[in-house]
């Protein structure tokens, strides 16, 4: 048996380090619950002033870890969208605050372990499917009998 100190002889190596972000990729930290609105709308200047870089979009949306955060952006995206109709980034980042919003719903699911089926009734399962059997058996038997007229 490992203990916490040991690893298992067969466990993994553990992964390195995760790769650092580009410096003008890097996240910024998300906004608590309730953040200012007046940094969010610089933030959002910010974003349309590079409106074709990649990065401060991914910039913007990384300040918001929750749901409430994400269904902002959206609406940011949203009335771009309005405005332009068929503009390709805007749609692009819309349909990704959606992305992030469908996971992080998803992922705040609760979630149930399944049952796990015991020997005993797997056994008994087994067991009734094999006398089902049996008799479907029989009576095909004794049918076959009947009407062949052979003895039993």
């Amino acid at each position: 048996m490992s203990t916490p100190e040991t690893p298992r002889p067969d466990a993994p190596e553990a992964p390195g380090p995760a790769p650092a972000p580009a410096p003008d990729e890097a996240p910024a930290p998300p906004d608590p619950a309730g953040a200012d609105p007046a940094a969010e709308a610089e933030a959002w200047a910010r974003v349309v002033e590079a409106w074709g870089d990649e990065g401060a979009h991914r910039a913007y949306l990384a300040r918001f870890a929750d749901l409430e955060g994400l269904a902002v952006a959206g609406g940011r995206y949203r009335a771009v969208l309005a405005e332009r109709p068929g503009d390709a980034v805007a749609a692009r980042f819309r349909d990704e605050v959606v992305k992030r919003a469908t996971v992080q719903g998803l992922a705040s699911l609760p979630r149930t372990v399944p049952r796990q089926a015991g020997k005993l009734r797997r056994a008994l399962v087994v067991a009734a499917l094999l006398a089902l059997g049996a008799a479907a058996a029989w009576a095909a038997f004794r049918l076959a009998a009947l009407l062949t007229g052979s003895p039993s």
